[in-house]
């Protein structure tokens, strides 16, 4: 390995080789020529070794920059996915005292400022309540908005009405990609995903295949494949989306984007099937923790939620193969994971999990999700 000289060693060396080659001279001593020369030729040669040191690491997708990474993307097909923003078909209600109407394009906006743009026309007479499809003006997780969020009428709307966020939210807004740390395998970032592509090459069709293309999509972070699962020549495709809905499981149509871009990369003798696993609810009750504090509990919270992102899996009927984990083979969640995760909660002396009592069962389809933590005496 070369080792990058500090800018010292190299004014140093470059003193050490005037007294070696310049009778009576001495580098080290001020003022003269050679003392100031030393110095400039020890930064001019620190800056090509910095120089050098840069281009090596942009080499390599594990550690290029972000400029760079974007090119050992092209180099493969792939490119960082774009912002993307927030949407929903009932996305604002409005409640109204009498007849009202919402105009395409009418615009509604946050306390901080975060506009929502009517994207179909909507309408009602008397009383009541109007749900308005909209989209974020911004790009981005700016744009996400939970439900209940006041909103200000700007323009578009006939009628005396208030507007909150409709019950399901505001959801769907995506940042830009990002590059991801370096060495990093997620595949939620454009590092991961190169790198997941070069040491999988398309094999036309073959279960990695599928993980490349799930990922090229907006939201996708983590995907499971389900080879032979309604018979030779099928397979069932998991995509989840962490950040985006709940557990990670995409909504119908979150799974319809997924379904639409498979339709334009898949083999077309292939039969797949796009699906959201379903969630099996892992109910806690935990006794005795020491100190029963609310810091604990929330340090807890964490480290189980943590835990499943980390462990949960989508179980299935592929079998096991080394180097393919992202297969959909039998599995469960053991129930050390959840003790394990409680007892790394910082702050944590002791604890005792009384539910669940057993390993949770999974079926062909299922994974398992975080449900409600009981702290009990």
């Amino acid at each position: 390995m070369f080792n990058i000289s500090t800018l010292p060693e190299l004014i140093g060396r470059a003193r050490q080789s005037f007294n070696a080659n310049l009778r009576g001279a001495d580098a080290y001593l001020f003022p003269n020529n050679v003392y100031v020369s030393s110095k400039v030729i020890g930064g001019q040669t620190k800056e090509i070794m910095d120089f050098a040191d840069y281009i090596s690491r942009q080499k390599f997708v594990v550690t290029a920059d972000d400029e760079n990474l974007e090119l050992h993307a092209a180099e493969v097909g792939l490119a960082r996915k774009p912002a993307q923003p927030a949407s929903s078909v009932t996305g604002v209600t409005l409640t109204t005292a009498g007849d009202c109407s919402a105009d395409v394009g009418a615009v509604f906006a946050r306390l901080d400022g975060v506009q929502y743009r009517a994207t179909l026309p909507a309408s009602r007479l008397g009383a009541g309540s109007l749900d308005v499809s909209v989209v974020a003006v911004v790009d981005g997780a700016a744009g996400n908005a939970d439900a209940g969020v006041s909103l200000d009428i700007v323009s578009g709307v006939t009628g005396d009405a208030t507007a909150a966020v409709a019950a399901g939210g505001i959801k769907g807004g995506l940042d830009v990609e990002l590059s991801g740390d370096f060495f990093t395998t997620d595949l939620a970032t454009l590092r991961g995903r190169v790198l997941f592509r070069k040491r999988n090459p398309p094999h036309g069709g073959a279960p990695p295949d599928y993980v490349t293309w799930c990922g090229e999509v907006s939201g996708v972070t983590r995907t499971f494949v389900e080879r032979r699962w309604g018979g030779v020549g099928t397979v069932r495709v998991f995509p989840l989306m962490d950040g985006l809905f709940d557990n990670g499981i995409p909504d119908t149509a979150a799974l319809a984007r997924v379904q639409d871009h498979l339709e334009s990369v898949a083999p077309s003798g292939c039969l797949f099937t796009v699906a959201a696993p379903n969630p099996v609810t892992v109910d806690l009750t935990v006794t005795g923790l020491s100190p029963d504090t609310t810091t604990v509990r929330e340090a807890a919270l964490t480290e189980l939620r943590s835990a499943f992102l980390r462990l949960s899996r989508v179980a299935g009927n592929d079998r096991e193969i080394g180097g393919l984990p992202f297969l959909a083979y039998p599995t469960g969640f053991s129930r050390s994971w959840l003790w394990q995760a409680i007892a790394n909660a910082a702050g944590e002396k002791r604890h005792v999990l009384s539910l669940p009592s057993s390993d949770p069962v999974l079926t062909a389809g299922d994974m398992a999700v975080l449900g409600d933590v009981t702290w009990a005496s």
